[in-house]
């Protein structure tokens, strides 16, 4: 079946017969039919099902497969995780070290994404001649398809039809990531004609799974009212969870938002932190922004912001906006009008809890820079500088460098092996309420039964 698409493909650039055609036509309906067939898209959904945990503790015990899967999934922000790339580079590496598919692949797009296009393209170029990827994207791996779908589409473009047709596919199967992706390519028309309407229905279907790039998309449609009718709340709310969930373009955005008074009042001081946690997150916009605002900013802290709507914004029964009914299988269906609200997928209203969250993690206290210096020393694999900051920061009681402490005796990471102590730091970080740190204490006590039997 592929050879003979491949065949009346080439027939159709050389504009042969019309009968060739009208077979060509005929067999991609064909194909169609075979990659949206329910039963198909439902056997190839295993790992999208798989809890994280069960693929965390095979990542840890070695599978180069897996390995690369959480790579995918940190910088994504799949499975409810937060964005963030140095875990997705960590695993990423481990993956590479014995030619993991996926994880060569997310190296790559980080490394396109900092610009070093070189060193990308010759990753992407590694993972397509010298691992399983093909294997993998001919069984139907939606991860595979989407990784090669941005091997062809990522800068520079190289076949951005052949990209497309992989990550529709993969979007089919139900990642979240290439739902939200293609959302993208027809909110900016990228290798298709412009299609809201259809970006829309795509970024619904990720931000279902709380996937940051779809929540982004959504905030932004629902921002200038791009097929749907503007609502400043619905905006707030989903780039704001999209933000939280650590992705630096809605980060950055909101701090605008924020900052300029753009469909809400304005707020300097919480602009400055959206602004310093994109800094963080490697931004070199918001660097410039931080500075404008932060000599701007002479008045003391205002309070939070509330929309003065935010109640009224929610939809009433007979709102035409969708359920929380299963996603649907295959392409959105042109008869629907499935648009997705924040309250269906539990994002909340409540400004003043958002910058809570904010304060617990990148606030301006001396505590929380402790934190972030620490996790930039680990990004950046200092990990003796990484465990003087964070251990600093764990004397004062923050969850988040007890766990990175634990992952460090565990893993050796710039100290012996030490499964006791890293057993002590994710104790203390789980009685502290960090349900992350959970898994890591099952896996560290896995690893000491197997050492001992």
């Amino acid at each position: 079946m592929h050879l003979l698409w491949k065949l009346f493909s080439h027939c159709k650039q050389l504009k042969v017969t019309k009968r060739v055609n009208n077979l060509y036509r005929y067999l991609n309906f064909i194909l169609f039919l075979e990659i949206s067939n329910p039963a198909l898209l439902s056997a190839n959904r295993g790992l999208l099902n798989e809890s994280l945990s069960s693929i965390q503790e095979k990542a840890i015990k070695g599978d180069s497969h897996y390995q690369g899967v959480l790579s995918v999934f940190y910088k994504n922000g799949e499975k409810g995780l937060s964005i963030d790339i140095e875990e997705s580079m960590r695993w990423g590496k481990l993956a590479a070290q014995k030619d993991g598919a996926l994880g060569l692949c997310s190296l790559a797009a980080i490394s396109l994404e900092r610009g070093k296009t070189q060193k990308g393209q010759f990753l992407y170029d590694e993972a397509y001649l010298n691992s399983n990827l093909n294997g993998l994207a001919k069984s139907n791996d939606p991860i595979a398809l989407y990784c090669l779908g941005m091997m062809e589409i990522d800068n520079p473009p190289r076949n951005v039809e052949k990209g497309l047709r992989h990550i529709q596919k993969s979007a089919e199967i139900g990642f979240s990531t290439a739902q939200a992706t293609l959302g993208m390519i027809y909110f900016a028309g990228i290798g298709v004609q412009k299609d809201s309407k259809t970006a829309i229905k795509w970024c619904s279907a990720g931000a279902r799974k709380q996937n940051p790039l779809a929540m982004f998309y959504l905030g932004m449609a629902y921002s200038i009212g791009e097929e749907v009718e503007a609502n400043d709340d619905y905006s707030f709310r989903w780039i704001g969870a999209a933000a939280e969930r650590g992705l630096v373009m809605a980060q950055l955005t909101l701090g605008m938002k924020l900052a300029t008074g753009d469909g809400m009042k304005k707020d300097l001081p919480n602009a400055i932190k959206w602004f310093q946690v994109a800094k963080l997150n490697g931004s070199s916009e918001a660097s410039l922004q931080l500075r404008k605002y932060e000599n701007i900013l002479v008045a003391p802290p205002s309070k939070v912001y509330r929309h003065q709507n935010h109640t009224e914004a929610i939809p009433s029964k007979n709102s035409p906006l969708i359920s929380s009914s299963e996603e649907p299988v295959g392409s959105p269906s042109k008869e629907s009008n499935d648009l997705l609200t924040p309250e269906i997928v539990g994002v909340s209203d409540d400004k003043s809890l958002q910058t809570t969250q904010l304060n617990k993690t990148y606030g301006l206290s001396r505590q929380s820079k402790t934190l972030a210096t620490g996790k930039l020393h680990y990004q950046r694999s200092n990990f003796s500088q990484a465990k003087k900051y964070f251990s600093q920061a764990a004397d004062e009681n923050q969850v988040e460098a007890l766990r990175f402490l634990g992952i460090m005796h565990l893993l050796g990471q710039g100290v012996e092996i030490d499964y006791q102590v890293a057993k002590i730091n994710l104790d203390k970080a789980i009685k502290l309420g960090d349900t992350e740190s959970k898994r890591y204490l099952r896996i560290v006590e896995q690893f000491e039964r197997s050492k001992t039997n």
